[in-house]
């Protein structure tokens, strides 16, 4: 390990086809200029030539990528025109996340991932191709803090005594997602708006490759049908996308579980790409309650924590730690997981002269563009329902707006369109900040915002329009210098 080594060989090939998945929708468009466009300047080259060049990247990068462990830190030397050297110290890692794809399954290897604290939105560390011992071997070496360094024979029999006693440290508490929990976390998780999404902006890529009358069959359909056949059809194709977004879910957040271990959390999940992250209990710095629109009156939240490491990018840097759980029931699995961040108390809520700017802020941008599209278009009339849409979310976004504070913790809780409610100790807390408009100012308003330690080096927390005194009493509870007072008091 301390002498340099590449990734497996099949990175080469689980490299190539990852770039194929990054760069799709380029590779569609070259491979309908290569296959319909006229044979001028080699463009039916154009597909090959940058399958080509994406082989031939993989295969150097593999070439040129080595990592070890000396001296206590990570060391990586990468770059095949600028060479890179990454130095890692061990107290810097914050997490080790290993997954599987289906490739990675394939030949039976793992893709390890390292966060470090302020890593920005990308792993710090990436390495897509290894062996399951070669992963255990890195994550026994670097969260296993505190050793000194030693000649290799010995730390690495340190390394592995540390490993087994791990291992045989008992389970303190095991989650397990509920398979019916899980469809219904599909039914619930509003991904069909990305389904559709996706499925109009692939259409406009292939576009090109329908005929004229394939648009004039379709139009002469719609301008003959009724518009309660159009209805049928909008149903059916959001029906179809709702199914599509289900097995999305299924397939990612299938075999999900927690297991907790002395101070670990090992956090497993994924059907096709199985996923395992490690994230040590102390890094936690906050943990959020969010309940969707569709969620909420059902009574399922999900929950998330933020860490100095272990966010991913489609979960906006945080680790969702339970998709799916009863509202009654997500306190009782927090307090044998976190129970420092299970805090019970009622919130203060907003001030009612705030509600008049919650009101404006959610109508305007929608009068904007209704009232031109109900004056100029031919069903624009249809729009002025969003108008008491936008009333209603206004109200909501008062309604549930509001803080709570104990001696150790501040609670927010805000909604934009999800409920979110987020949990952070004063301990850490990086820093806070009392602003106000000049509107707010002439209504006696504020906006408060803590600031914590997050994945991507920091992240904010804010409650808009509470009462100015309320801004000043947290302020002073956090402020250093009340608390001397009251201690020479």
């Amino acid at each position: 390990m301390n002498k340099g080594k590449r990734m497996h060989g099949a990175a080469i090939v689980i490299l190539f086809f990852g770039r194929i998945k990054d760069f799709l929708i380029p590779l569609i468009l070259a491979f309908v200029v290569g296959g319909t466009g006229p044979n001028i300047f080699g463009f039916r080259l154009v597909f090959p030539i940058i399958l080509a060049i994406m082989l031939i990247h993989s295969l150097l990068y593999w070439l040129t990528y080595r990592y070890s462990i000396e001296e206590g830190e990570l060391r990586i030397k990468q770059g095949i025109f600028i060479k890179k050297n990454r130095y890692i110290r061990r107290h810097r890692v914050q997490s080790f996340d290993v997954t599987a794809g289906v490739l990675q399954r394939l030949f039976r290897l793992v893709k390890v991932r390292i966060e470090t604290a302020g890593g920005g939105n990308e792993p710090e560390v990436e390495i897509v191709a290894v062996t399951k011992g070669e992963a255990k071997e890195l994550r026994s070496m670097l969260l296993n803090r505190g050793t000194t360094e030693v000649d290799d024979t010995e730390a690495e029999e340190t390394e592995e005594k540390k490993e087994e006693e791990l291992e045989a440290h008992p389970v303190d508490y095991q989650w397990k997602l509920p398979v019916r929990d899980l469809f219904i976390a599909g039914l619930t998780s509003g991904g069909v708006g990305l389904v559709l999404s996706a499925v109009l902006a692939l259409f406009t890529q292939v576009d090109q490759l329908l005929p004229e009358t394939f648009y004039e069959t379709t139009l002469g359909f719609f301008v003959e049908s009724s518009i309660f056949v159009i209805i049928i059809l909008i149903f059916l194709i959001t029906v179809i996308a709702w199914i599509i977004s289900i097995f999305i879910t299924v397939i990612k957040y299938g075999n999900f579980s927690v297991v907790k271990r002395g101070n670990d959390l090992i956090i497993s999940r994924g059907l096709l790409e199985t996923r395992q992250l490690t994230l040590n209990i102390k890094r936690i710095t906050t943990v959020r309650y969010v309940a969707t629109m569709i969620r909420q009156p059902l009574g399922f939240t999900s929950v998330y924590v933020e860490s100095a490491g272990g966010g991913s990018s489609d979960e906006q840097l945080s680790t969702l730690l339970l998709p799916l759980v009863r509202k009654k029931a997500a306190n009782e699995i927090l307090n044998e997981i976190v129970p420092d961040y299970v805090i019970e108390k009622q919130l203060t809520p907003l001030p009612k002269r705030a509600l008049i700017r919650f009101m404006v802020r959610a109508v305007i941008p929608v009068l904007i563009v209704v009232i031109p599209a109900a004056v100029w278009l031919p069903f624009g009339n249809w729009l002025l329902i969003f108008i008491p849409v936008a009333f209603a979310l206004g109200w909501l976004r008062y309604k549930d707006g509001g803080h709570a504070v104990t001696k150790r913790h501040v609670i927010f809780q805000t909604r934009h369109f999800n409920l979110t409610r987020e949990v952070v100790p004063k301990k850490r807390i990086q820093s806070v900040e009392k602003s106000h408009s000049l509107f707010q100012r002439r209504m006696g308003l504020c906006t408060f915002t803590v600031s914590i330690l997050s994945t991507a080096g920091g992240k904010s927390f804010s409650v808009r329009d509470m009462a100015e005194d309320d801004g000043n009493d947290l302020y002073q509870w956090y402020s250093y210098e009340k608390e001397t007072q009251h201690e020479k008091g």
